[in-house]
């Protein structure tokens, strides 16, 4: 199972919507529907056909999705770091690079956000998020995490994971399949966003450079 799964990929698509947060001082957050990475912010990128556009208000929904796709989740932890109160609504959306897309070759990028009540809640998010992407698989000792600074985004945190398939067949299990994910997440203001940059384990299929240079476009227009 890939480790680069989409933060609400069990959720059925609603539609874009949501309500206000309690913004601080003069952040005012992107409107909902351009808080994904765009063609521009990755070019040469896709729609993908498959794993289509999706958001909630609900929050039930989203802790469950949330915690379905997360690393080794704690599920008290989660419902402390991401309160009910606090929470406003998410969003997911995956792209793909190439001519046709394939769900088991074509390299993609996931782009996400998660809209809370407040600055300080965001960033709590975002060091959840973090730490969970440094955690291993909980079945396997294939997949290896680094983490890696991310230039020219304030507060930015960047995470490496990767499973050569090498690996998999030492110290791996039957159901994985080779990896090589780079992670980068924000908070602007209320909001946590985040870009995975997902390969497939092969040496030069994506690279840091790739994911930084998708995070920092998607950056500057979030905050353009």
């Amino acid at each position: 199972m890939r480790a680069a799964l989409p933060l609400l990929a069990a959720l059925v698509a609603i539609g874009l919507v949501g309500c206000d947060g309690d913004n601080e001082e003069t952040t005012v957050p992107a409107p909902r529907a351009q808080r994904f990475v765009t063609a521009t912010d990755a070019p040469g990128s896709k729609p993908d056909p498959v794993e289509k556009r999706e958001t909630t208000t609900n929050f039930d929904t989203f802790l469950s999705a949330l915690g379905d796709s997360s690393i080794d989740p704690d599920t008290d932890e989660l419902k402390t770091v991401f309160d009910d109160a606090a929470f406003v609504s998410a969003g997911q959306d995956a792209r793909f690079f190439g001519e046709t897309h394939s769900p088991e070759t074509s390299v993609h990028v996931f782009s996400s956000f998660i809209e809370l009540g407040s600055d300080d809640a965001a960033t709590s998010a975002l060091d959840w998020l973090e730490t969970d992407q440094l955690k291993p698989c909980p079945r396997s000792c294939a997949v290896q995490r680094s983490s890696f600074q991310v230039d020219d985004i304030p507060g930015a945190r960047g995470v490496h994971r990767v499973a050569t398939a090498e690996d998999i067949e030492r110290v791996g299990t039957k159901d994985e399949v080779p990896q090589d994910d780079y992670w980068i997440g924000f908070a602007i203001g209320p909001i946590v966003y985040t870009v995975v940059l997902h390969g497939h384990g092969v040496p030069g299929t994506v690279s840091q450079d790739q994911a930084q240079e998708i995070a920092s476009a998607y950056y500057d227009r979030l905050t353009s």
